[in-house]
């Protein structure tokens, strides 16, 4: 028998996973909220120095002689003799420019090679007197046209200087690895 005048029943199927879809939704919005207030309350990590932790940790000083070998540890940290990182031993001229004007340091891996360098990016002053100086070494014979780059008292490079360097861009090579680049950029940076 038919009945008439009483709608059909129907099924709450429809409902019922509309509301577990809404449920499941807000429980995910809630855990990401816990999510992002916990973030926001965690320290930032330690911010990786940039810069020269102080001027006298990286200085750039004429090459007035330079012999292989010699080097003693012993030597006082005001002589002018200093030793390199090449096995030779130089005597320097004074600081012409130092870390003060070094705005930013970072290790980076050479282009077209496997090996890794440390950038230097000096500032429109530093930029400047680096220009005049190695504008002027490249005038210069052997050896009083190399430019030590002196990290914490050790010669880590001193190139021959061919012509002037202007732009304040400059980087320190050596067929470093990963690690060496990125303590040498450490040493700089303190």
């Amino acid at each position: 028998m038919a009945s008439y005048g009483v709608p059909p029943q129907r099924s709450r199927g429809p409902i019922v996973l509309v509301g577990v879809l809404v449920l499941v939704l807000i429980v995910v919005l809630a855990v990401g909220a816990v999510v992002l207030v916990r973030r926001a309350n965690e320290p930032d990590p330690p911010a990786i120095a940039s810069k020269p932790a102080s001027a006298d940790a990286l200085q750039f000083r004429r090459v007035l002689k330079a012999s292989p070998g010699g080097c003693d540890s012993a030597s006082p940290a005001a002589s002018p003799s200093v030793c390199g990182l090449d096995g030779y031993t130089y005597v320097l001229g004074k600081v012409e420019l130092d870390g003060s004007h070094v705005s930013e340091v970072k290790a980076a891996q050479a282009p077209e090679t496997t090996g890794w360098l440390v950038n230097l990016t000096l500032d429109d002053s530093g930029a400047q007197l680096f220009a005049k100086l190695t504008g002027d070494l490249a005038t210069q014979q052997m050896p009083l046209n190399q430019l030590a780059i002196v990290v914490r008292n050790q010669v880590v490079a001193a190139p021959a200087v061919q012509s002037a360097i202007p732009g304040g861009k400059l980087q320190i090579t050596g067929n470093y690895s990963q690690k060496d680049a990125e303590k040498l950029a450490g040493q700089i940076t303190g």
